[in-house]
Order: structure tokens, then C-alpha cells, then sequence
């Protein structure tokens, strides 16, 4: 024969030890056993939650006085009949150490999970591989590849799968990629991803523009957005574009643009410490010598001229913009330690 709910009255305090939680469910499981539970086995299961309070309090303060709550020792069937906001209440009413005990292994499992996360997180993350300053910097690498970095550039690696080898250039980079045997070589920029199997080429990535040259070999680009820049995963319904020997493409918001060079001179200048300035746009050349120094130049007034014919040779900075003024019948103006305007003269 099934035990009334009112039978079992004594079973609560035998099953404290199982936490406070097990107590309220086995007490709302009985009253619910019968399809009509009554006032006092609800009451019943507020005494289990005081006693367990109760308990907590008296083994950490051992404190006698404290003793029983009246709300659960005066519990009675009248008391059975409280408002439900009440109760609600005496269930929070949780001594404060036990409280922080509760709030120390939450906080435990919160900094574990975290701890997990960034483990298994560093696995994809990327990391400078190398990084320029005032000079050209040459990177070798373990499949016989070379890169060299035009100063204040950086060349990161990104962890990928199978035999593909994954960077990230940032500034500007001259690679002689090793033919590969197996994989893929792959560079990001911010704008695009390129993939060979051996070849030389140029990359130039920054003023939100990637501008690639390809010396000889084969290349395909395609392009990829700047959230997804370090990611190697692309979009399969793109189609990708083939470069071929002497020409350069261009990756801006999402297009790609290919043209054919007669003439490497304007992509490679900088390995030979020179700019050349024939026929490239003042504002590009501006953009050029930014990157090369670190420097940031403004126009307050632009040249009558927006082409000049010629190269320089790229020294001290001061030096440098004083020659490259006299091209285009102007002057920079030192306005701090790396900031300079350039006016034109009419």
C-alpha cells in the first residue's frame, strides 16, 4: 500500500545530506503522487528546504542560539495557508555562507570553462611570424621559401589543416615561394586570399587595398571579407581569378581587377631602396611613402600636377620628402614628430 504523503514525515530530514535541491524534488514528487495532494505535504517540503538551511548555518557558525527558523518550527496547517510571495521569500532567505559558498563554485566552473576555451582557442589563433622595422627584412622558411618584408610590415602564420602552409601579410612582402609537393602556399591580406604551388610575386596590402604582382608561376585570387580574413575557408560559389606572368590585380570591396604590366619597376622599386613615381597617381605615391616610413602625410593643398616622371631614392625621410616635393612643385611641412602637410604651389 502506497505511504500518504503525511507518512513519510520524517524522511526529509534523512535525505538532507543530498542537497538541497533533491530534497524539494522528492518533496513536490510526493505531493504530487496523489492526484489531490494536501496543504500539509506542501508545508512538509518548506520544512525540508529550512531544516537544510538550518543545517548549513549551524555546521559553519556553530552557533546555538540560532537554532530552527520560527518560520519553519511555528509551521503549522494554518501556516500551510500563507500567500505564495511569502514563500518565495523564506526560500531566498539563504545565510550568507552559504550563499558564498554557492557563489565560489560557480565562480570555480566559470574560470574552468574559460580556462578551456582559451586552450582549445589558441589553436586558431594566428601569430607574428616575423615583422619589420626601418629595413628590409628577409624571412626564410623551412620549405626553401624566402620572403622579404618592406619596412614597418609584419608576416603572420595562421594554423591550418593537411599540408597547406597559411600567412597573413600585413604592409608589404616580395615572396619566392619553393615549389610545393604537397598543399597549398596561401597568403591573406585584409581584402583577399592568394594560393600557388611556386612562384614570385608581390603583395602590397594596406589603405584598405591589396595590389599583387606576379613575377612568373601561376597564382589564383580570390576575394575575401575583412571579417573572414584569417579564416582559410571561402566561398565556394566564387570563382576564382588566374594570374598569369606580368600582371597585377587589384582587390578592393569585394572585386578584383587585373591588368598587364610591361614592367615590374613599380611593384619591386622598394627592394632597391627606390620609388618610382612615373605615371603612378600623387595620392598612391603618398600612400607609398606612409607605409615605407610610418609616417602620416596630409594634403592641405594638392599639386597642379597629379603625375611626375622619375624615381627616387628612398633615404632619410626628411631627405626623401624634400626631393619628392620638387616633382610635384610643392612642400611638406613638418608639423610633429611624424605628421607632415604638403601644399602645392600654384
Amino acid at each position: 500500500m502506497t505511504k500518504k504523503p503525511s507518512d513519510r514525515k520524517h524522511s526529509f530530514q534523512k535525505s538532507v545530506k543530498r542537497g538541497l535541491f533533491e530534497d524539494m524534488l522528492e518533496a513536490y514528487r510526493e505531493c504530487y503522487e496523489h492526484q489531490k495532494p494536501n496543504l500539509s505535504a506542501k508545508a512538509e517540503a518548506w520544512i525540508a528546504v529550512q531544516q537544510h538551511i538550518q543545517s548549513t548555518e549551524q555546521g559553519v557558525e556553530n552557533e546555538s542560539t540560532r537554532g530552527v527558523d520560527p518560520v519553519a518550527s511555528e509551521l503549522s496547517s494554518a501556516d500551510a495557508q500563507m500567500s505564495f510571495p511569502k514563500r518565495i521569500f523564506t526560500l531566498y532567505k539563504l545565510p550568507f555562507i552559504s550563499v558564498a559558498k554557492y557563489a565560489a563554485m560557480f565562480l570555480v566552473a566559470l574560470l574552468g570553462s574559460w580556462a578551456i576555451y582559451n586552450t582549445f582557442d589558441q589553436g586558431s589563433a594566428i601569430h607574428l611570424l616575423a615583422e619589420s622595422t626601418d629595413h628590409i627584412t628577409e624571412v626564410n622558411l623551412e620549405d626553401g621559401s624566402t620572403i622579404h618584408l618592406r619596412p614597418n610590415s609584419q608576416l603572420y602564420r595562421i594554423p591550418s589543416s593537411g599540408d597547406d602552409q597559411h600567412y597573413k601579410i600585413e604592409g608589404e612582402a616580395y615572396f619566392h615561394v619553393a615549389k610545393q609537393h604537397k598543399g597549398y602556399f596561401i597568403v591573406n591580406t585584409d581584402e583577399g586570399q592568394i594560393r600557388v604551388l611556386g612562384t614570385e610575386f608581390n603583395i602590397k596590402s594596406y589603405t584598405n587595398q591589396t595590389h599583387i604582382y606576379l613575377e612568373e608561376g601561376s597564382v589564383s585570387l580570390m576575394s575575401l571579407p575583412t571579417a573572414n580574413s584569417v579564416s582559410s575557408t571561402l566561398d565556394e560559389t566564387q570563382e576564382p581569378i588566374i594570374m598569369k606572368p606580368q600582371t597585377s590585380a587589384t582587390i578592393q570591396e569585394g572585386s578584383i581587377k587585373v591588368e598587364v604590366n610591361e614592367t615590374s619597376t613599380a611593384y619591386t622599386d622598394w627592394m632597391e631602396s627606390a620609388l618610382y613615381v612615373t605615371g603612378i597617381p600623387f595620392e598612391s605615391l603618398l600612400n607609398e611613402l606612409s607605409q615605407h616610413y610610418d609616417i602620416q602625410l596630409t594634403i592641405t593643398q594638392p599639386p597642379v600636377e597629379n603625375f611626375a616622371n622619375g624615381s627616387l631614392i628612398l633615404g632619410d625621410v626628411d631627405q626623401t620628402l624634400a626631393n619628392f616635393s620638387l616633382l610635384f612643385n610643392g612642400k611638406f611641412i613638418k608639423k610633429s614628430n611624424r605628421n607632415y602637410e604638403f601644399t602645392g604651389f600654384d
